[in-house]
């Protein structure tokens, strides 16, 4: 059940992964760096103002990158991987500023003294929050996605960039606003990671790692299906953590996405460029 619950949180990482790859042809390796600035910001201000304010922090962050991505991504020429190291720098950068101002020390809030009880299993209402939470937001992506003028010129963008561009589709400003999305979405992920398992400053690319790893498993190109790519992974940890020494339950979920791309029920030729 644990795993479930952690797996939400991966899945809200995975889906701008696979959101900004298929409009951009890119993959924002901060992403995880948003949400730790998030858990960082909730933790030294206890409360609603503290959660509302790390939200809006990891959304700042990401509006940075997306500005910085945007002007050295331009349609058909540049290379992603370009923007891909851009972003890298930007997620090392908030490792250090996090580890110099806060520390190494791990952040973590435990707002629930009691549990239920589920038969012999013990559950945090935390889990229930983070269930609720992730399937509401499911919900709305999914309304933005395919109810809103926004997503249609965010599908056409990734469809074709030229063709969207000569409809008169503003294709930057829709990979701009693609940044703020998954902002917005690692900065609530790491609020629930804060107050599900903790983080620390170096938190950021394992974050990134798995979230990268839940929108592989079902291919970069299905952002919504990548949120059950999330709740694998964690699975995936949740057994190793119980049932492997501690070297190889930190390896376990790498290892999973290794063996499924390797399996070749992924298109790896998909993952590696080209939009959906």
């Amino acid at each position: 059940m644990q795993g479930v619950f952690v797996g939400v949180v991966y899945g809200l990482v995975a889906f701008p992964i696979s959101l900004l790859f298929i409009t951009t042809d890119s993959v924002d390796l901060a992403v995880g760096g948003y949400a730790v600035v998030a858990g960082s910001i909730a933790m030294l201000m206890p409360g609603v103002a503290g959660i509302g304010l790390g939200i809006v922090a990891a959304i700042v962050a990401s509006v940075l990158v997306g500005l910085i991505s945007v002007k050295i991504n331009k349609p058909n020429s540049t290379d992603p991987l370009t923007v891909v190291l851009a972003t890298f720098g930007v997620a090392t950068f908030i490792e250090s500023a996090v580890l110099t101002f806060l520390g190494k020390d791990p952040m973590i809030r435990q707002p629930f003294d009691v549990f239920w009880n589920l038969g012999s299993i013990r559950i945090s209402p935390q889990a229930g929050i983070n269930v609720a939470i992730g399937l509401s937001l499911l919900g709305m992506l999914y309304c933005l996605l395919y109810r809103t003028s926004f997503g249609r010129d965010m599908r056409a963008s990734a469809v074709n960039v030229i063709g969207a561009a000569l409809a008169g589709i503003p294709v930057r400003a829709v990979w701009f606003g693609t940044y703020v999305v998954g902002g917005l979405l690692a900065g609530i992920a790491g609020i629930l990671i804060l107050y599900t398992t903790g983080t620390d400053y170096s938190s950021g690319t394992a974050l990134t790692m798995s979230g990268f790893g839940a929108a592989v498993l079902f291919g970069l190109t299905s952002p919504l299906r990548g949120f059950a790519g999330g709740i694998i992974i964690g699975i995936v940890q949740a057994v190793a953590l119980g049932y492997l020494p501690g070297g190889w339950a930190t390896a376990a979920p790498l290892l999973f996405i290794f063996l499924v791309l390797v399996s070749g029920r992924v298109n790896v030729a998909k993952i590696a460029g080209g939009r959906a």
